[in-house]
């Protein structure tokens, strides 16, 4: 196998992975607030974090295609 296309499929399943780790921890959270899920500041930063993080990787694995 070419090592470039090789590599490209490592890339992409390794973002998602990443995504799906993200997913999961945005998941924790909505569970530890729930039922209102009201959440503070600092979960609010950690929360738009991860979803940034997992928005750049699935922007990566679209650019991929």
């Amino acid at each position: 196998m070419d090592p470039a296309i090789k590599q490209r499929n490592k890339q992409r399943v390794d973002q998602t992975f990443r995504v799906i780790d993200l997913m999961e921890d945005i998941r924790d959270i909505w569970r530890e607030t729930a039922p209102l899920q009201e959440i503070d500041e600092a979960r609010k930063e950690n929360l738009l974090n991860k979803i940034k993080k997992a928005r750049k990787a699935l922007d990566g694995i679209e650019a991929s295609l």
